[in-house]
């Protein structure tokens, strides 16, 4: 298994290869980190990627009714379908504060270091100043499902962990851990209020990154954190994340995990009403919608575009009559 080490950016600083463009993003400051991308992603057909194109005209067709302005499609490693509308290309920055999973997966590269022992750990043996507190007791386990009565932000507690460990600032475990090995181009960032645990400090929560880099989020996440044949995080690590975290639950690790789909395995991130990241890891298979608010009033189906397309793809096998979750599918807490 390849791992990502923590690479120094003292010398690249030092030489400007970033340069950081601020401003003024709902009151709080936002800059660009600006990074020279790697080879674009791969295009095949919808053909040769087992896909049928009936299947995406079905949901290119809704979408487009539903004020999309990208829908792109990706399979075992490959962009297999662009359609944009008006000027959004791969290019364009999809800036979003409800993608997540950046946290997550930066936990489970820190795992690979075994900087971070176990998930079941409580805070406090990384965070001693939460000692007797409920964030403190709480596991890294809870935080990242949400499962604890946190006297912080949870993603704000766990980037103060990744920070303790790696001694390292957020943006450059985001940037060197997970950006760079996933060859992504330039990503916006925010400073958080000044009154929050991490004061000033690179938020856990917005990022705003190009269509294309989305989708090398997606092919992580719909391949066990792997991704050109690295292995980002542990095995097994990425399907925790979109395993339900509890009896009832329909949340993993900052994932969406929904017994509504064509496929029993798809997860998804959501910003809202506006954009959704589906991932199939059964079939290799990313969808990525983005464009204004969808809502029921303009008859919205959250499952209508990946189930159109995954009942095209090639693999896919109709789930049986009252089939449903496996309790056994939990994550073990």
């Amino acid at each position: 298994m390849k791992k990502f080490g923590i690479l120094l950016l003292v010398g690249a600083l030092a030489a400007g290869a970033f340069e950081l463009y601020r401003s003024r993003s709902d009151g709080r400051e936002s800059f660009v980190v600006n990074l020279e991308p790697g080879p674009p992603t791969p295009r095949i057909s919808l053909g040769e990627a087992g896909i049928d194109p009936a299947a995406v005209q079905l949901a290119v067709d809704y979408a487009g009714k539903r004020r999309t302005t990208a829908l792109v499609i990706g399979r075992n490693g490959h962009i297999v379908f662009e359609k944009y509308w008006g000027d959004t290309t791969a290019d364009t920055q999809v800036r979003t504060p409800g993608f997540g999973a950046i946290v997550p997966l930066l936990t489970g590269s820190v795992m690979n270091d075994r900087l971070i022992t176990s998930i079941d750990d409580p805070v406090s043996n990384y965070l001693p100043e939460y000692a007797g507190t409920a964030t403190g007791r709480g596991s890294i386990r809870d935080h990242l499902a949400k499962l604890v009565q946190s006297d912080a932000p949870l993603p704000e507690i766990l980037a103060l962990v990744l920070e303790r460990v790696t001694k390292q600032p957020f943006e450059k475990l985001l940037i060197e851990r997970l950006w760079k090995p996933l060859g992504g181009g330039d990503i916006t960032l925010w400073r958080n209020d000044p009154v929050t645990v991490r004061k000033g400090a690179v938020s856990a929560g917005p990022v705003g990154a190009r269509i294309e880099d989305w989708m090398r989020i997606g092919e992580v996440l719909a391949s066990d954190g792997v991704f050109q044949g690295n292995q980002l995080t542990p095995p097994r690590f990425v399907a925790l994340m979109q395993t339900p975290a509890s009896q009832g639950s329909t949340i993993g690790f900052d994932m969406i995990v929904e017994d509504r789909f064509a496929a029993a395995d798809v997860a998804y991130l959501w910003a809202g009403r506006d954009q959704r990241l589906w991932v199939v890891p059964s079939l290799r298979l990313v969808i990525l919608r983005v464009g204004e608010g969808a809502s029921e009033s303009d008859g919205w189906d959250e499952a209508m575009i990946p189930d159109s397309i995954i009942r095209g793809t090639s693999g896919w096998k109709p789930r049986s009559a009252g089939e449903a979750v496996d309790p056994k599918k939990f994550a073990p807490h």
